[in-house]
């Protein structure tokens, strides 16, 4: 019959051994921690000399033509923003809200309206970066409206993609 260890005494053992290796181990954190700073320091750095944002795009607006005010081609733009920002408890594209903004967009003026009140705003792949501490830990980049909408939208979107797709090219841009 062997003796297996108690669960107290793997405690004990466990205990022990971390204060006998205290600065060992607060070393080991510090240099796993500095790892992690400098890569993502580093990364948020690479490729800051790149302008990826062609000056003048959307530059054919004839506001005269648009068939919105500029106060609501902002109120869009901040909607199309939440809708394909992660909205908790239920992450994900709110596809229903992109399709109601379109929808009332009645010409490429509108759209270009709207992509103007957009402006370029950080994406990280999947959304905004969080406004927290938590935003220093991720990386992201300034894109445009049509990137947003490219990243966040796919055929199987069925109506949507197709409304925005209709719009986006309509307006001069590929999508």
């Amino acid at each position: 019959m062997t003796d297996k260890p108690t669960t107290t005494t793997k405690t004990q053992n466990a205990l022990s051994f971390i204060a006998k290796n205290k600065m060992t181990i607060l070393v080991s954190a510090a240099v796993l921690a500095g790892v992690f700073v400098v890569y993502k320091v580093a990364k948020r750095f690479a490729g800051s000399d790149d302008d990826d944002h062609v000056k003048g795009t959307g530059s054919d607006l004839d506001k005269s033509k648009a068939t919105i005010t500029e106060a609501q081609s902002k109120n869009y733009a901040e909607q199309l923003l939440d809708a394909m920002n992660a909205a908790y408890p239920l992450w994900g594209t709110d596809e229903k809200t992109i399709l109601a903004v379109f929808n009332q967009l009645k010409n490429k003026h509108d759209f270009l309206m709207v992509y103007h009140a957009f402006g370029l705003r950080d994406y990280n792949g999947y959304n905004s970066p969080p406004k927290s501490f938590w935003k220093y830990l991720d990386v992201y980049q300034k894109r445009d409206l049509v990137y947003w909408l490219k990243s966040e939208l796919s055929p199987s979107d069925g109506e949507v993609y197709k409304r925005v797709k209709k719009v986006v090219e309509g307006s001069g841009f590929t999508f």
